[in-house]
């Protein structure tokens, strides 16, 4: 569990907490789960671009592990 500010919204704290659930044959599901105080905080988030960065982020991480 950790807490988030987001840069477009300073004023605004998320919560966000991970769940790693073990899969089986080396896979993992990675659910997250952000709380925010109002509709209009999380709309500001979702209209800021940052699923694409999200989403970035984890095919970076999937191709790191197929390395290994």
């Amino acid at each position: 569990m950790q807490t988030f500010t987001y840069e477009g919204y300073p004023d605004g704290v998320c919560l966000e907490t991970m769940t790693f659930e073990d899969l089986g044959d080396g896979r993992t599901r990675v659910t997250g789960l952000s709380v925010v105080d109002t509709m209009e905080a999380r709309d500001m988030m979702i209209a800021s671009g940052m699923e694409a960065g999200v989403v970035e982020g984890y095919q970076k991480l999937d191709a790191l592990l197929a390395e290994e």
